[in-house]
Formats: C-alpha cells, structure tokens, sequence
C-alpha cells in the first residue's frame, strides 16, 4: 500500500485537534445552583424535592450531565442529635440536561428541624447546608393550615388559574340536589365510573357509583392529603383522567399533539409550535408534519426542549395540589346548598402509622368547619 506524504498528514491532525477542542471547564461546586420547595420547612409533600443545575467554573451553566467520575450527594439528617428519624434520601436524578432533581422521603417528624448537605465531592454546592427549622412534619402526620392565604402563599401557588375560571363559567351555582338525582341515574350503572365524595369538617366521605371505581385510590390521596395540610369543604363528583401526554411532554422528545375537543388542566398553557406541533384531529397532515421535523431539527429541537420545560414547571407536585385546592375552593363556593352526608357514603381514614411520630404545633382549630 502507498504511504502518504508526510505533508499531507498534517492538515488531518489539524482537523482532529479543532474537533476535540479545549477541555470542557471543570464543575463548581459554589457556582452551581440549588432551589425548589424541599428546602421549605412548612412545605409538606408526599415527597420533597428540590433543583440542582450544576455549573462551570466559567460561570456557565451545563447543558449536559457533568463529565468525569465525580458526582452529586445529599444528606439529609436531624438537627438535634437526638432525634432519631427515618428519612429516605434515593441518589439524585440525572435529567441529562445539567440539572439533577433532588428527592427526599420522612416518616417521622422533626421538632428541631433538618440540615440538608448538598456536596460534589467533597465540596458544599451553593449554599449548602441548608437549615430547615422545625417543626418540619412528615406527609402522614394530620396537622391542617387553619389559613388558606398562609397554605397557599407557602406553597408559591399562582394567582389566578385561567382553566378553572373558564371550566366553571357555564356553572354560576351548582345544585346539589339536582345533581344526587339525575349523576346516579345517568353514570352509576354497571359501566359507570363515578365517585361521589363529601367532604364535611376535615373528614372524606364516598360512595361508589358504577363497576369501575378502583381509581378512587388516586382521589382518595389526594383528598385525604389536602385535608392534612388544609381545612375546607366541599362536595364534589369525579371520574378518572388521561395521564399519557403529560409524560409525553416532561421527555425529551418532540410531540406531535393531535387536536381535540378534551383536554387536561394545563393545556391551556401549551401553545401549538411552541410547546408541541400540531396535528389536524383526522391524522391527515401527520406524515407531513413527521417531514417538517425531520427537515427542522433544530427548530424541533427547540420545541421540543421548551415542551418540556414548561411542563417541568406546571406539573410540579406543589403546582397539582395548588390546583385541586383551587378546583375544590372554586366548586364550594358555586354551590347553592351546603353538603352533607348521603346515605351509602362511608367514611376514608387517613392512614394510620404507629411508628411515626406526629405531634402537631398549629394553633388548635377555632372552629370545627370553614
């Protein structure tokens, strides 16, 4: 085989050498970023959680995960060592785009509060350690926010949810009665899937209507989670929705969105070559719009990546229970009669955990019912 000429070598190790480019700059440790309601004391969720964005030494924030073998830990721990508590701290999540999601689990309570270290390495990220002063109560100790402004403004819930109001215009008052007679009537036959809940001084009542009723298991969390952090009432009828697309919207992928006359309560926020591409509601323009991606890949990129940080944002766990409260708030107030328990409810229990220690330090309640 003929060898080349040494001259003509060089322009190749050139080329490889601008490929390869500089190093990429190291990760700070007191650079990066560290945010997200885990780091609020009064903030209780099923699990907390928090952000981490990691970034340079530049200054610039990492688009990727970090290179090398170093790596991001937290410990969570009691600020008195005298309180031994149960806390569940899983490694934290890479989501491949420079930022890591931050969860921790308690099952007990704790008086003097917490200190989380946030470490790369060795080093303290950001501001870390970060002191939660307690009480910091665990999701299953019952100890509701007597102040609905207070609930709300500790977990940065929004001013105004626009789905709402416009769900609720063609309801200006809802008749109880009316609605007890004609639901069962219409919905509670063998395939029927409805749950009628009450919800009367703190306490969850129901009563299944219909074969296919096993998703009261989700509504029942919920209410029964609402009911620990916050007093209200209300009486309210149910039925299961979608949850594909908004998984759909949280990966990193380009979604192609048929157009539908249904929708889920953040749709509104979506916008159509913003958030997701649309696609006409008989499929007829799909392969072409398949096309426009494939030949915009940049700009499909970009959709893409903005889908999904906006649905990162909206779908926050904090950010659902904000809207079931405002969902259930809104409908107490269209009612035109006051709820009650009807026959054939039973009672939901909050879970119960022996081993857990729960000790509430809110104000008693002034009175049994808002």
């Amino acid at each position: 085989m003929r060898r080349l000429p040494r001259a003509a070598l060089l322009p190749l190790q050139l080329a490889l050498l601008v490929a390869a480019g500089a190093p990429e700059a190291p990760v700070s440790a007191r650079r990066s970023l560290v945010w997200g309601p885990g780091l609020q004391a009064a903030v209780v969720l099923p699990v907390r959680y928090f952000y981490l964005q990691a970034v340079n030494s530049e200054g610039h924030n990492l688009t990727r995960s970090p290179p090398g073998q170093t790596s991001f830990k937290v410990v969570v721990k009691s600020l008195s060592p005298k309180e031994l508590v149960r806390i569940h701290v899983p490694k934290p999540l890479d989501r491949n785009d420079g930022t890591f999601l931050i969860r921790y689990r308690m099952y007990e309570t704790v008086k003097e509060g917490l200190k989380i270290e946030v470490l790369y390495g060795d080093e303290h990220v950001a501001q870390s350690p970060y002191i939660l002063k307690g009480p910091v109560y665990h999701e299953y100790c019952a100890c509701p926010e007597e102040d609905p402004q207070a609930w709300q403004t500790i977990l940065s819930c929004p001013t105004e949810e626009p789905q709402i109001a416009k769900d609720f215009a063609s309801f200006p008052s809802i008749n109880l009665q009316q609605m007890l007679n004609e639901v069962p009537k219409r919905f509670g036959d063998e395939r029927g899937a409805v749950v009628h809940y009450t919800i009367l001084s703190n306490h969850i009542y129901r009563r299944s209507l219909g074969k296919y009723t096993d998703f009261k298991m989700f509504s029942d969390e919920i209410l029964l989670s609402l009911a620990r952090k916050y007093k209200y009432q209300v009486n309210v009828d149910g039925t299961v929705a979608a949850y594909r697309y908004p998984y759909l919207m949280l990966g990193d992928s380009l979604v192609l969105k048929q157009d539908s006359p249904y929708y889920e309560h953040f749709y509104l926020a979506l916008k159509p070559w913003k958030h997701y591409v649309p696609v006409k509601r008989n499929l007829s323009d799909l392969l072409e719009k398949v096309k426009w991606a494939k030949e915009n890949d940049e700009e499909a990129k970009k959709i893409a990546k903005e889908g999904q940080l906006t649905a990162r944002d909206l779908l926050q766990p904090h950010r659902l229970y904000c809207y079931y409260y405002r969902v259930l708030q809104t409908y107490a107030e269209h009612q035109a009669s006051k709820p009650e328990i009807r026959d054939g409810m039973e009672l939901v229990p909050q879970p119960e955990d022996g081993t857990s220690i729960c000790e509430c330090h809110r104000k008693n309640p002034s009175r049994e019912e808002l």
